[in-house]
């Protein structure tokens, strides 16, 4: 594992999100240029956003660091959608 500071991680870690968001905002934007439905991409990202707790297995239940490491993916899917929903009004308007 790597001993980053936790400044610079958070830093890496925006602009991966920023960098997702920026590629999946152009994608829906060229889908609807091509006259093909421009929520392909983000339905999809959508569908991560949906927490995952496996009620109807409850052996499956996530525990401890689990939880905390699906909670986190959850949020940072959220928040990269909502980049990418962002970025891709600004190219319908531009």
């Amino acid at each position: 594992m790597s001993h980053l500071p936790t400044d610079e991680l958070e830093g890496r870690l925006n602009a991966q999100r920023e960098t997702l968001a920026i590629i999946a905002a152009h994608i829906a934007y060229l889908e609807t240029c091509w006259r093909h439905s421009a929520t392909g991409i983000i339905e999809t990202l959508e569908e991560h956003v949906q927490f995952q707790d496996h009620q109807e297995d409850p052996g499956a239940v996530p525990t401890g660091t689990a939880l905390a490491i699906e909670g986190g993916s959850t949020r940072e899917f959220r928040l990269i959608l909502e980049e990418v929903r962002a970025r891709f009004s600004e190219l319908r308007e531009s």
